[in-house]
């Protein structure tokens, strides 16, 4: 199973709530999720595959980024992902009320640097 389909099988599982799954030194979101945390506490997005957008956490600001999104009241899952045993562990769990963003992009052409056709 592929790192993607991973993610959207979690996602079907916590409908609703923020995902957050550490790879490498990050904690990433995608799709909603990302167009979300950009939107309400201003996480930078870029490409996670075409047409849908990913933000990233340090791993070592996770505790500060997770309080902002208390702030918000809505609900978030955290997974850690053991690449050496392909294995998922999950760290936190929050019940709140679900986000509503259904945009997984923002604007493609942007992540990838392309600026000129940009229509602001």
């Amino acid at each position: 199973m592929s790192y993607s389909q991973m993610i959207e099988l979690l996602k079907l599982k916590h409908k609703g709530k923020i995902l957050l799954v550490k790879t490498g030194a990050f904690y990433v979101a995608t799709a909603e999720d990302a167009i979300f945390l950009h939107d309400t506490i201003g996480l930078k997005c870029t490409c996670f595959k075409n047409y849908v957008c990913k933000v990233g956490v340090p791993e070592k600001s996770l505790n500060k980024y997770i309080e902002e999104i208390d702030k918000l009241k809505v609900g978030y899952v955290v997974y850690d992902f053991i690449k050496e045993k392909s294995e998922l562990q999950l760290k936190i769990q929050k019940e709140g009320k679900e986000h509503k963003e259904k945009r997984v992009k923002l604007n493609c052409l942007e992540c990838k640097g392309i600026k000129k056709y940009l229509k602001k």
